[in-house]
C-alpha cells in the first residue's frame, strides 16, 4: 500500500483530488491510476499503430520479419487505417448528440415538449443567417430549424453542407475545394470513411488521411456547430458567471446528484423541477438543506456557463471536474444519485458506487451498464423522468444519513475552487467594447502576441492527469499569448484556480498590461469539448475582420493530453483549417513514417495545418510561440 500511496503523490495536480484518491485506494479500490500501472508493459507494436484485428487471418502485426499483413497490407496502411477509424468514431459521437439535439428542439416546437427555449433571439438570428423568414412564429422556426440540421447531417458526399458555405471563410473554402476536402453531410462522410476501412478496400495511406480531414470538417459544420447552437437555445447562451470547481463543492447536508457526460440538457430541467417548492419541501422533510446538482466533465462544463441564469443557479452546485476524477466524485461518499449521459462514463463505477453507496442512472440509449438502471431522457416525458429522478435522489439521501457504516472521505468543511466562466466570442468581445476591431488592434501592438485553444481530454499516460495542461497554459500565457480553454482541460485550468483574474499576475508584461486594461484574464474557458466548434468560430470572425485565410492567423490548436476519439476527430477538425495543431501524447502513428511526415510536414501544403509532436510542453509552447511570430509577419503584424 505505501508503494501505491507513493505514486499517488506524483500524479494529482490538485489537492482535492489527492486526497481523495489515497482514501479509495487505502480502501481497497481501484482507480485509473493504478489500472496504467497494471497495463504497464504496454504493447509496442500496438503503441505505434502496426496492429491489426479487421479480419479473421488476423491479428497481425508489422514488424522487421512480417513487413506485410496476411492480407498484404503495408504498415503505413494500417496505421492511416487506425487513426480514421477513430476519426470516425469521435465525428459519429458529435453527431449523434447533434441529432439528439435537433429532434429536442423539434419536440418542442411541436408542443410535445415541456422544455423551453431559453434564448429565442439565438434562433431567430440563425435562421436570419440562413435567409429565411424570421418573423413567423418562433415554434414554427423550432421544427424548421431542427429539420435543416437533421438534413444537413443526411446529406449525401457530394451535396454540400449549406453551414459550410454560409459560415466559413472564402479563402478557406477555396481551399478545401480545391484540394477535394469540401465534405458533405457526417453521416455519409462517416459511412465512407469507414468502408474505406475495411479490408482490402483502401490501400492508400494518403488517401485515408485526406478522408479524415474531410470528416473533420463534417465534425465542424454540423456536429460542433449544430451542438452549440442548439443548446444556446435551449438551455441559453452563456453569460459570465463566477462559480466554483473541484471536489470540496460538495455538501454533505444537501441531496446531491452529479449529472456526468456531454448532454445537459436533461439535467437542466432537472434543476428547474428541482428549484420548485415542492421538492425543495420534499427534500428538507428528508433533513436535507435543500437539492443541488453538480455538473461532470463537459456536461458541468456547459451548466456552469449558464448557471447565472435565473432557472437554475439556486440548484447547481459547482463543477467538479474531468474524466479522471469522476470515480472519486463518488469515493467521497456524499453522492446519493451519479447521473450518466453519452461518453466518459468509466466502467468501474458500478464498483465504486456499490462501495460508496451511490444509485447510478444512465440517461441516455447508448449507455449501459450491467445491473443499473436506465431512464432514456424523452423530451415529451422530460417532466415525468425528472420528477423520477428528484424522488429518487431525496430517497438516497434518507439512505445515506440513516446508514451509519457509510465511508465518508470528505469533510465537511471542504470547499470548491473558485472560477469563472461563461466566455464566449460574444462575452469575450463584451470586455473588449463589443469591438473585435479592438481585440485585433492589441494582437496588432503585440500586447496579444496571439492565442491558443487548449483544448480537450486528460489522461494518466506519463505522470500527467493535467500536468502537461498547467504546464503548457502558464508556459504560453507567460510569452504573451491569449489561452481558450475547452473541455476537461478547462476543468483542469478551474481545478488549479488557474480560471481567475488572479492569474494575469502570471501572464507576461504585455498580456498582463490588456487584462488590466480590459479586466479580463489570460485564461478564459469556452466550456465544452463540443465547444472547440465555438473557438473556430472566434478564429472564423478573427479572419474575416482581417480579410486574411484562418491559416494564416497567429494562432494555434494544443490538445496536451488527448485520450479519446472524439478528441482525434478535433484535431482533424482543426488541421483542416489550417492550424498548427499540437498532439500529446503522440497518437498511435510512429509505426508509419510515411503518415507521420504527412501528418506533421507535407500537409501544410494541403491545409496550411500541421500535427506538433513533442512530450515536453515547455519545447511544445516554444515551438507554438515561433508559429505565432511566423503568421504576425504573414499577415502584417509585424515587420
Amino acid at each position: 500500500m505505501q508503494t501505491k500511496l507513493s505514486v499517488i503523490k506524483k500524479r494529482h495536480q490538485d489537492t482535492q483530488s489527492h486526497e481523495i484518491h489515497q482514501a479509495a485506494v487505502s480502501q481497497g479500490m481501484s482507480t485509473v491510476f493504478e489500472r496504467f500501472e497494471a497495463q504497464q508493459p504496454q504493447c509496442g507494436t500496438c503503441k505505434k499503430g502496426l496492429s491489426c484485428q479487421l479480419c479473421s487471418d488476423g491479428p497481425c502485426r508489422i514488424s522487421a520479419k512480417a513487413p506485410l499483413g496476411v492480407c498484404g497490407a503495408s504498415g503505413d496502411v494500417i496505421v492511416a487505417r487506425n487513426l480514421l477509424q477513430l476519426a470516425a468514431i469521435g465525428t459519429a459521437a458529435n453527431t449523434y448528440q447533434c441529432s439528439n439535439l435537433a429532434n429536442t428542439l423539434k419536440a418542442i416546437g411541436n408542443g410535445r415538449s415541456p422544455l423551453k427555449l431559453r434564448d429565442e433571439g439565438k434562433l431567430l438570428r440563425m435562421c436570419q443567417g440562413l435567409g429565411w423568414d424570421h418573423t413567423k412564429p418562433v415554434k414554427e422556426l423550432a421544427v424548421q430549424f431542427a429539420d435543416f440540421i437533421l438534413n444537413e447531417i443526411g446529406k449525401q458526399s457530394s451535396e454540400p453542407m449549406t453551414l459550410m458555405d454560409l459560415f466559413a471563410v472564402n479563402k478557406r473554402k477555396e481551399v478545401w475545394k480545391e484540394k477535394g476536402l469540401y465534405a458533405g453531410g457526417p453521416s455519409a462522410e462517416v459511412l465512407t470513411a469507414l468502408t474505406k476501412c475495411m479490408t482490402n478496400i483502401s490501400n492508400d495511406p494518403i488517401d485515408l488521411m485526406n478522408t479524415a480531414l474531410r470528416l473533420g470538417l463534417a465534425n465542424e459544420y454540423v456536429g460542433l456547430w449544430g451542438i452549440t447552437v442548439i443548446q444556446d437555445i435551449l438551455l441559453g447562451t452563456p453569460e459570465l458567471v463566477k462559480g466554483d470547481a473541484n471536489i470540496g463543492c460538495l455538501d454533505g447536508e444537501t441531496v446531491n446528484i452529479i449529472s456526468n457526460g456531454h448532454q445537459p440538457v436533461f439535467a437542466g430541467h432537472i434543476m428547474e423541477m428541482a428549484s420548485r417548492v415542492e421538492f425543495q419541501s420534499a427534500a428538507k422533510k428528508a433533513g436535507a438543506k435543500g437539492i443541488k446538482l453538480y455538473g461532470s466533465l463537459c456536461e458541468g462544463q456547459q451548466l456552469m456557463n449558464v448557471s447565472g441564469q435565473g432557472h437554475n443557479k439556486e440548484i447547481f452546485g459547482g463543477q467538479l471536474g474531468n474524466w479522471i476524477q469522476e470515480e472519486l466524485f463518488i469515493a467521497t461518499g456524499l453522492v446519493d444519485l451519479f447521473l450518466m449521459d453519452l461518453n466518459c462514463s468509466v466502467p468501474t463505477l458500478k464498483s465504486f458506487a456499490d462501495k460508496y453507496g451511490t444509485k447510478l442512472i444512465s440517461t441516455d440509449p447508448v449507455v449501459r451498464f450491467t445491473g443499473v438502471e436506465a431512464i432514456d431522457f424523452n423530451p415529451e416525458k422530460a417532466d415525468e423522468q425528472a420528477e423520477r429522478i428528484l424522488k429518487e435522489a431525496i430517497e438516497q439521501f434518507k439512505k445515506r444519513k440513516a446508514d451509519k457504516t457509510r465511508v465518508i472521505n470528505l469533510q465537511t468543511e471542504s470547499k470548491g475552487v473558485e472560477c469563472i466562466a461563461g466566455y464566449t466570442t460574444e462575452t469575450v468581445l463584451t470586455m473588449f467594447g463589443n469591438s473585435i476591431y479592438t481585440y485585433i488592434d492589441e494582437m496588432k501592438k503585440g500586447n496579444i502576441k496571439g492565442a491558443v485553444a487548449v483544448a480537450g481530454c486528460t489522461n494518466v499516460r506519463r505522470d500527467q492527469g493535467g500536468k502537461s495542461i498547467h504546464r503548457l497554459t502558464l508556459e504560453l500565457i507567460k510569452r504573451d499569448i491569449m489561452v481558450i480553454g475547452a473541455g476537461c482541460c478547462s476543468s483542469t485550468h478551474q481545478n488549479l484556480g488557474m480560471s481567475t483574474k488572479e492569474m494575469t499576475k502570471e501572464a507576461g508584461k504585455k498580456l498582463r498590461s490588456v487584462c488590466e486594461k480590459y479586466d479580463v484574464p489570460p485564461v478564459v474557458s469556452y466550456g465544452s469539448c463540443t465547444d472547440v466548434g465555438k473557438i473556430l468560430d472566434t478564429v472564423a470572425a478573427l479572419a474575416w475582420t482581417i480579410g486574411c485565410d484562418t491559416s494564416d492567423l497567429p494562432v494555434a490548436a494544443a490538445v496536451p493530453e488527448y485520450m479519446e476519439q472524439k478528441a482525434i476527430a478535433d484535431i482533424f477538425t482543426a488541421l483542416a483549417f489550417g492550424l498548427l495543431t499540437y498532439v500529446s501524447p503522440e497518437p498511435m502513428i510512429s509505426g508509419s513514417s510515411l503518415v507521420t511526415k504527412y501528418l506533421t510536414e507535407d500537409m501544410v501544403n494541403l491545409t496550411g495545418g500541421r500535427m506538433l509532436l513533442q512530450e515536453d510542453p515547455v519545447k511544445a509552447a516554444d515551438e507554438i510561440e515561433a508559429h505565432i511570430i511566423t503568421k504576425r509577419k504573414v499577415i502584417g503584424f509585424d515587420a
